[in-house]
């Protein structure tokens, strides 16, 4: 199974490939494009002023879904050591909002996804052709999610939840929660005047999508960023091992 075409940062030496690898590259090339969708340059812009100075590759849609969703790849710097993932596709069309969402928040209209994974994070075997999933699966959730209102016709906002049985075997976290961590960030502004939310997918454990359910998302943001520090990037960085505050 091909899981994408990644374009790395940095130059790749062809030298060290094959006559036949190369045609195999050569092909995958054509078959795999990035599409140039309308707030692409708006979200690079975006993106790349929240996380300046980093390299970044891309990482394309190879499922060949009627939604295209490409995964962005911010690399860590020396200030902040994380990778900064982000989708470009899910904002392609607008979500159905009821009425009055729609006139209280027009920009929930339009979304995209971000998530940061530690400086430690096996980058190279998730955009490999054959990943372990336990490398993978944060690429393929960002997917997953931003596909929702595709396949569903339905809108998703800060708070929204999914579950799932497991994302791997070395983590116990199977939910995530969409979390917007302030207008600075979560409001993409784009050139024809409107806007795209950014949205966090902050990866958890089933325990903590009940207690947000049972407590509201606003409860459990307080008690996470009064037990993680989160007033810092750092706070949001994915920890497959962190505590389970459901408990």
């Amino acid at each position: 199974m091909v899981f994408g075409k990644y374009k790395k940062p940095l130059p790749y030496d062809n030298n060290k490939s094959s006559q036949k690898e190369q045609e195999n590259k050569s092909s995958n090339i054509k078959k795999l494009k990035p599409v140039n969708f309308a707030y692409s340059k708006d979200i690079d812009d975006h993106m790349n002023y929240i996380f300046p100075g980093r390299e970044t590759g891309l990482h394309i849609d190879p499922s060949g879904a009627k939604y295209q969703i490409d995964v962005n790849i911010m690399y860590p710097t020396d200030d902040e050591p994380y990778y900064v993932l982000y989708t470009q596709g899910m904002s392609s069309e607008d979500m159905i909002l009821p009425e009055a969402v729609e006139k209280e928040y027009p920009e929930f209209k339009r979304a995209e996804l971000f998530m940061m994974l530690p400086a430690d994070w096996d980058i190279d075997n998730m955009t490999s052709t054959y990943p372990k999933h336990e490398t993978y699966w944060p690429m393929q959730l960002l997917r997953m999610v931003a596909r929702y209102h595709y396949e569903f016709f339905t809108w998703v906002a800060p708070g929204y939840t999914v579950e799932y049985s497991s994302f791997a075997n070395n983590t116990k976290l199977s939910a995530a929660m969409l979390v917007s961590l302030g207008d600075d960030i979560a409001i993409i502004k784009t050139k024809d005047n409107k806007q795209i939310s950014l949205y966090l997918v902050l990866p958890i454990y089933k325990e903590e999508a009940k207690y947000k359910v049972e407590h509201g998302y606003d409860e459990f943001i307080e008690k996470y960023t009064k037990e993680f520090s989160s007033n810092t990037a750092e706070g949001w960085v994915v920890d497959i091992n962190r505590k389970n505050l459901g408990e």
